[in-house]
């Protein structure tokens, strides 16, 4: 996808406010466009529609982008506006980076790339996006007031990582402040997780719709364009969104219609993901946005036949590379077991060979008496030397 030229940093909300409210597109400016026809594939029939992408990033203070927490792709015609919600731990290739979640997409080559992989999944063209931060968000629901929305559910939850005191939020309608709201869209401590966040994003967003449909919320978007060129970025020009205010202000009636898009839960290497049927996400958004119509079976269950290959975690891998799609790893084929009468398991008589009979064991040799210790020699007696000559006896007197 080619990157936009004229690329403008504008408010996010204020898109959600003007489309989510019923500011429908003025007609001179946008449905004489041939960008904004659309041909039903089935019928051949032609609309007059347009898909934008809405994106909220959890990029914090110092950083360009972060991963996208929000994504939800919204399209306006001239009788309704339909939204679709992509929950971001939606498993899909990334060129270059192997199978990730959806959200990393936005972190390698920002949200141009992350539209790409949204209209190949859905079947859709999107035409356009648009991309919040955190603070932004905040700065912006506090600008137009506050929402009001209806809590199914006491829960407890932190706006931003490192906060040290949860928000407490009680069943029933309650006005919301920039960072009140945040906590509400970003709680997933259920057990659908992600899930249960998208249906909190869906929520705040129709209640969007129907305040932003007062002309006093209108007048106050313009004065949080200047301050928000930090934290919103989208592709539109500054007079489509010119032309978009003023005719949310005179719009009167909307209909608005909420979709997730379906799937299982799956976990490859001990990452979790949300496994996606692509033939089931394309019919999904074609019946959404052609038909109208919408599926309660959000969570399903996961193929039986479905053995993912192991993928190594390569969240962030440093170079690009061709990835080709492996195989699912082939089954061990069992052995092969044949029956036979029992008459042939006889095994045939074999010679008798005589049983080899075992070796004795060697006896220790017994150790060998210690030899006696030489006596020393006695020393020799020395030989008797020379008798002196005896005088020999004289004669007998």
């Amino acid at each position: 996808m080619k990157k936009p030229k004229g690329k403008v940093i504008l408010s996010l909300l204020v898109i959600f406010c003007i489309i989510l409210g019923g500011a429908w597109w003025v007609k001179d400016t946008f449905f004489n466009d041939p960008m904004t026809t659309q041909v039903d594939p089935e019928t051949g029939k032609t609309i007059k529609a347009f898909n934008v992408l809405l994106l909220g990033s959890d990029a914090r203070p110092g950083e360009k982008i972060g991963r996208t927490d929000t994504i939800i792709v919204a399209q306006v015609s001239e009788d309704r506006i339909a939204m679709l919600s992509i929950p971001r731990d939606t498993r899909v290739q990334i060129p270059g980076h192997g199978y990730q979640k959806i959200n990393a997409a936005a972190v390698y080559e920002g949200p141009e790339l992350t539209a790409e992989l949204v209209s190949d999944l859905i079947g859709q063209p999107i035409d356009k996006y648009m991309l919040v931060r955190w603070e932004g968000f905040m700065n912006i629901i506090d600008t137009v007031g506050g929402v009001d929305v209806n809590v199914a559910k006491s829960f407890s939850a932190y706006a931003l990582d490192g906060d040290k005191q949860k928000i407490h939020f009680q069943e029933g309608i309650q006005h919301l402040n920039g960072r009140e709201a945040l906590a509400f869209v970003r709680y997933r401590s259920e057990p659908q997780g992600d899930i249960f966040r998208v249906g909190q994003q869906l929520e705040l967003m129709k209640a969007l719709a129907e305040q932003c449909k007062q002309p006093s919320k209108l007048l106050k978007l313009p004065l949080i364009v200047p301050d928000l060129y930090k934290n919103v970025e989208t592709n539109m020009k500054l007079k489509e969104l010119v032309a978009l205010a003023k005719a949310g202000m005179n719009f009167k009636d909307s209909t608005v219609i909420t979709q997730t898009l379906p799937g299982y839960f799956l976990n490859i290497d001990g990452i979790s993901y949300w496994g996606v049927d692509p033939e089931q996400a394309r019919q999904v958004a074609y019946d959404l946005f052609f038909n109208g119509l919408t599926t309660s079976q959000v969570v399903q269950a996961a193929p039986e036949n479905m053995k993912p290959e192991p993928q190594q975690n390569q969240q962030m891998a440093q170079q690009p590379r061709k990835v080709e799609k492996t195989s699912p790893p082939p089954k061990k084929e069992e052995p092969t077991v044949i029956e036979v009468p029992s008459d042939e398991l006889k095994p045939e008589p074999k010679p008798t060979e005589p049983k080899p009979q075992p070796k004795p064991e060697p006896k220790p040799e017994p150790e060998p008496e210690p030899k006696p210790e030489p006596k020393p020699e006695p020393e020799p007696e020395p030989e008797p030397g020379p008798q002196p000559p005896q005088p020999e006896p004289g004669p007998k007197v």
